[in-house]
């Protein structure tokens, strides 16, 4: 920007006609600054005009050079004009002014994340930040924007920039059908994958909502978990280390219905977008994924409601102004219908959430956003002769303030608050004697109880120097309380936690610091390197990491792109799993000297088509390493928690590769998705198998979705969802002792790969005429799952030893549902 000095001056220009060295001769003779150039290395073949008035130096070189392959420089207090392979860009020698503001939707001003605002002529482009900023510099003069956001109408403005302007953009939602907008071949900001309306629009969940964030297992190389308490994987690593933040605070327990239906109402959110290809220097904490989630800020302008009531739940969102255009306020909630979860799903699940959120506009540059959140979740299988019981719930408190400082500079500060309950108890019935021929029953009931809190503070700077160099950096400090609780023994469930008798409490801190440029170099090529710093302390154990990020663009033409990116991550709390099928325990524990922090680092090469056709095709290539993993030693009794339970966990490493793509079709009526992953994920443990590397037990190599939707007529949309999985790697206990000081049985090692398992999703929608101000549909659908193992532990007593054996029993076989919503 320093160098662009003396283009800046301004002067009294004369009228004149010629060649452009004739031009530049006449210039030089009358105006305030030195310009040097060598008349060989301009064409002269051109008549030029130049028309007489006041204006800067920058705007009549710009006439002058149209076209020439040169460049102008500045050394000494003079304009050299030297030679250059290609034509002077246009504008470039101008005065660059900023158009900046916010995105939003017409009618709500809610703010739209990751918008597109784009100059089609010169192909400069920016896109919006999650509260919907953005920042775009651009030569003085007329400028033809284009913004596009997908779900809304794309809209063309003509802006005359004679000085910086500050210009909210409001954007039209789209009707139905809706129309997906052609945003051209834009350099790739990050790999992040973001979920649009259409992709989270088809998804439907087992209640036969819309879930956008449940969307993201349609991406490839996401799976979940196929036992009682399903959980996100993501290329090969553990469900633990996929992170959930609820606008910017993170969720420790990020769904319902065992992993089937999302954290939060899906008429309050706005944006989902994961990373997984590449981690942004801003997020750390995960070496799996980061999944962020956006909610609606709350109308300004009018109230707007949703309702939803199916066979097993009920839903409603209530949004609208305390004070217009100033003041907002956000309502959600959803609960089960009790007995009918049952009466569906064929075992007793209850949830519930509450989800609460308060914008208040202090004034144009800033924003003050206060939400609370709180879910809860019981899920009960009864069985012949053993019974499993599961509770967990999620507390958060966020308070988030926007600030715009300038034109090109914007600050979000927040404070997080959050907490969870995990409740884990499984109870069986053996044979304690034998009376008449008659056996005589017993029940034992292991219960395992744990809960956390998480405070945080955290600052995040973006500024946009120029339109070709961006910069993000900022501070977070979080401190975390792990409380575990010694397991229960007793005849019944204990679900009260004040009869546990607590361990003692994990509390650690983590500070962190990070830094990261996007760097343009022309249109086809975006760098954005970074680097992620943190301080780990816990009981006199410290720890520091530097973990270095990079990302890069290519675009080959308007069509194709390349992408690379290489992220180090690391992880200071650990989740611990079990690794037996049907088991669903897991334990928190904090990173200490004997369990180190994780570290990942990961490479991937990506490739994107994309045409005006709308078609869209991308191929990623990865591999991944993992480094300090923390499991359950072969034989450790993983039902007890006690105080020796640090001795019965093992530290190894792995290692996950392979190749995801996706392709995406649209036309008028119909549109399809289809996602396909093959990947090897694996496993090292010093003190299992003399340290061979062993598949990891969710080593699934294929892995397919394929998404369809039709819509024959506006008022009707059928989709199916077709999910089609290889079998996980299984691995068995021989038994489970009662006695917590005895360890498991595992003489019979053999892990072996399961069945191949199918799920498929059905659904209508049905849009119903308008009443009044009422908008109204239908969703009826049925979900199908063919799973041949899905996998549950089913003990017997033999000496108090417990066998264990597999058994089909599929929780979600058949699954049908109806559901009616209503908008105003």
């Amino acid at each position: 920007m320093a160098q662009h000095r003396l283009l800046r001056t301004t002067f009294e220009c004369r009228a004149a006609q010629g060649t452009a060295p004739g031009l530049l001769h006449e210039l030089i003779a009358y105006c305030p600054v030195n310009i040097e150039f060598s008349p060989t290395l301009l064409d002269n073949s051109q008549r030029l005009k130049l028309p007489a008035g006041e204006t800067t130096i920058g705007a009549v070189l710009t006439l002058i050079l149209k076209g020439q392959k040169v460049a102008v420089i500045e050394r000494n207090d003079k304009l050299i004009i030297i030679a250059a392979t290609e034509p002077l860009a246009p504008g470039a020698l101008l005065e660059k002014y900023v158009l900046f503001g916010f995105i939003q939707q017409e009618g709500s001003l809610e703010p739209l994340p990751f918008a597109t605002i784009r100059e089609p002529a010169t192909g400069i482009s920016c896109e919006s930040n999650t509260a919907g900023f953005y920042s775009l510099s651009l030569p003085a003069g007329a400028h033809t924007i284009e913004i596009s956001f997908s779900g809304c109408n794309t809209r063309i403005i003509e802006v005359d920039l004679q000085h910086n302007t500050r210009f909210n953009l409001a954007l039209i939602a789209a009707l139905l059908p809706e129309v997906k907008v052609n945003t051209a071949n834009t350099l790739k900001r990050d790999a992040g994958n973001k979920l649009d309306n259409e992709q989270s629009g088809m998804y439907s969940n087992m209640l036969g909502q819309t879930d956008p964030v449940r969307a993201v297992y349609l991406l490839p190389g996401n799976m979940e978990t196929q036992e009682t308490g399903g959980q996100l994987i993501v290329r090969g690593g553990e469900a633990g280390e996929s992170i959930f933040l609820l606008d910017g605070n993170r969720v420790f327990n990020p769904a319902h219905l065992l992993g089937e239906i999302a954290v939060v109402n899906n008429t309050s959110v706005k944006s989902v977008k994961q990373y997984k290809n590449d981690f942004p220097g801003r997020y750390g904490g995960a070496v799996s994924s980061i999944t962020a989630i956006q909610t609606k800020d709350g109308n300004m302008e009018h109230w707007h409601g949703e309702a939803e009531a199916g066979l097993t739940s009920g839903a409603i969102t209530v949004e609208g102004p305390l004070t217009k255009n100033r003041t907002a306020l956000m309502i959600s909630g959803r609960s089960s219908l009790g007995d009918a979860t049952k009466d569906i799903l064929a075992y007793d699940a209850l949830f519930s959430d509450f989800h609460i959120k308060l914008t208040h506009q202090i004034n144009k540059n800033n924003k003050l956003l206060i939400s609370g959140y709180t879910g809860n979740d019981r899920v009960e299988l009864n069985q012949d002769n053993n019974n499993y019981l599961q509770k967990w719930s999620n507390g958060l408190f966020t308070v988030n303030w926007n600030l715009v400082t300038g034109k090109r500079s914007f600050i979000n500060t927040s404070l997080n608050a959050s907490n969870f309950d995990n409740y884990v108890g499984l109870k069986y019935a053996s044979t304690s004697t034998t009376i008449g021929g008659i056996p005589i029953f017993k029940s034992t009931a292991f219960n395992n109880y744990a809960k956390g809190t998480r405070f945080e503070a955290r600052t995040a700077v973006e500024l946009t120097a120029s339109p070709n160099l961006q910069f993000q950096f900022g501070a977070q400090f979080e401190h975390v309380t792990i409380l575990p609780y010694k397991t229960l023994v007793t005849t019944e469930f204990e679900e009260d936690y004040l009869q546990y008798s607590a361990q003692p409490t994990l509390p650690f801190n983590n500070a962190a610091l990070w830094y990261e440029n996007e760097i343009r170099v022309g249109n086809n090529l975006l760098l954005r390197p970074g680097v992620y710093a943190n301080a780990y302390s816990v009981n006199g154990y410290n720890n520091q990491s530097l973990q270095p990020r990079f990302f890069a663009s290519y675009r080959l033409d308007n069509q194709q792109q390349l992408s690379y990116s290489y992220s180090q991550t690391g992880q200071v709390l650990h989740q611990v799993t079990s690794p037996y099928p049907g088991i669903n325990r897991e334990i928190w524990l904090p990173a200490n000297s004997s369990f180190q922090p994780v570290i990942g680092n990961m490479i991937n090469l990506g490739y994107q088509y994309k045409n005006s056709r709308l078609i869209n095709f991308n191929a990623d290539v990865y591999y991944k390493a993992i480094n300090h993993l923390v499991n359950f030693s072969p034989k450790a009794n993983v039902l007890f928690y006690s105080d020796s339970i640090e001795n019965k966990l093992i530290t190894g490493k792995g290692n996950s590769f392979g190749l995801e793509l996706v392709a995406e079709r649209k036309f008028s009526k119909w549109k399809t998705l289809l996602s396909y992953t093959v990947s090897w994920s694996w496993r090292r443990f010093d003190s299992i198998q003399n340290g061979q590397r062993q598949p990891y037990r969710y080593d699934r190599r294929h892995n397919l979705n394929w998404l369809f939707s039709y819509q024959p007529k506006p008022s009707l949309e059928i989709s199916v969802l077709w999910h089609f999985n290889t079998g996980d790697w299984i691995t068995l206990p021989t038994t489970i002792p009662a006695n917590p000081d005895e360890e498991m049985n595992n003489a019979a090692f053999k892990p072996y790969r399961g069945q191949v398992f199918n799920r498929v999703n059905i659904n209508a929608t049905w849009y119903l005429k308008t009443w009044k101000k009422f908008s109204q549909q239908l969703n009826a659908g049925v979900h199908i799952m063919d799973h041949t193992e899905q996998y549950t532990t089913q003990f017997s007593t033999t000496n108090n030893d417990y066998n264990i054996d597999l058994f089909p029993d599929q929780l979600f076989k058949y699954t049908w549902y109806l559901a009616y919503n209503i908008s105003f």
